[in-house]
């Protein structure tokens, strides 16, 4: 019996070692950063956009070693804050991370001043509204950076935000997970209140380029984690659109069956990890207004 489950400790272990092989193709992988001891304090709390709240969700680590550490900022995909979404935020909580979180289904369902479609600026500044209402319920300090993520529609209005010049003083940069090609910071019916559908044949009116903004982001690093079989945008569909990797950007390929990443959850939560840990190793970006001495 002993032999039987140390042998399949060991098939785990090497399955498990192969699936962080496969993350990146060549791309060197670091070790993942793992749980914790302890466990993630979590809570949750209001932030007021245009007058209207919408809710956060926040978790500390068990032993806050600073008031200036990473945060990392998450918002979940269309179908709001549920299943496959909570997972996510939960497994870089338990990493360690303070990380703030919040439904991007309900932010979109807010009533926007006079029923104007919001723009990618309008966008960057709520990002911060609610950037700032996190780090003071988490007692950061306010020039803390985060490395600001998401999920589908979560993805999108992550690189949505940090392209925006005004937000870079906010940012460490960007882990997009499984992120489409268009974004038209919009809900337009029950199709985009799900995350199990399927690539639109045309192009959204009106949409932004989700893929051709990366490369608005240097100086900031962006990293893009794409399921082999993605139901919207496979992940070789989405390597060609985001080409090879640089020292600013990183694509990670995920042998799994759906845009859930359902059959390679191993390869995915090592991704995510390994992910946000090469966007902050990387060197503080430069405030945007400083003036750097000749």
């Amino acid at each position: 019996m002993r032999r039987q489950l140390h042998r399949r400790r060991v098939e785990m272990m090497a399955a498990s070692a192969a699936a962080v092989l496969f993350l990146s193709g060549c791309a060197p992988v670091s070790q993942p950063r793992t749980a914790v001891p302890g466990r993630a304090r979590e809570s949750s709390t209001t932030v007021v956009l245009h007058g209207k709240p919408l809710e956060l969700h926040v978790a500390a680590p068990p032993s806050p070693s600073s008031a200036d550490r990473v945060v990392v900022l998450y918002a979940s995909g269309d179908g709001g804050w549920r299943g496959a979404a909570v997972d996510m935020f939960q497994h870089i909580a338990k990493a360690g991370y303070d990380t703030i979180g919040f439904s991007s289904k309900a932010f979109l369902k807010l009533e926007h001043p006079r029923g104007v479609p919001m723009t990618t600026a309008q966008l960057a500044a709520e990002y911060s509204q609610i950037l700032n209402r996190g780090r003071s319920v988490l007692g950061l300090a306010p020039s803390s950076r985060a490395i600001v993520t998401g999920w589908s529609r979560g993805a999108a209005l992550a690189v949505l935000a940090a392209s925006e010049p005004t937000a870079r003083s906010d940012y460490l940069g960007v882990v997009a997970i499984g992120l489409s090609d268009s974004e038209d910071l919009a809900i337009n019916g029950p199709e985009d209140e799900s995350d199990d559908g399927s690539a639109t044949p045309e192009p959204r009116r009106g949409a932004f380029d989700t893929y051709a903004r990366i490369a608005r982001l240097a100086p900031l690093p962006c990293a893009v984690i794409q399921a082999s079989r993605d139901n919207y945008l496979p992940a070789d569909r989405a390597r060609q659109l985001f080409g090879q990797d640089t020292p600013l950007r990183r694509f990670y390929t995920i042998d799994a069956r759906n845009h859930r990443f359902s059959g390679g959850k191993a390869g995915f939560n090592a991704a995510l990890l390994d992910a946000i840990q090469w966007v902050a190793s990387h060197p503080l970006p430069p405030h945007p207004d400083r003036q750097e001495l000749p």
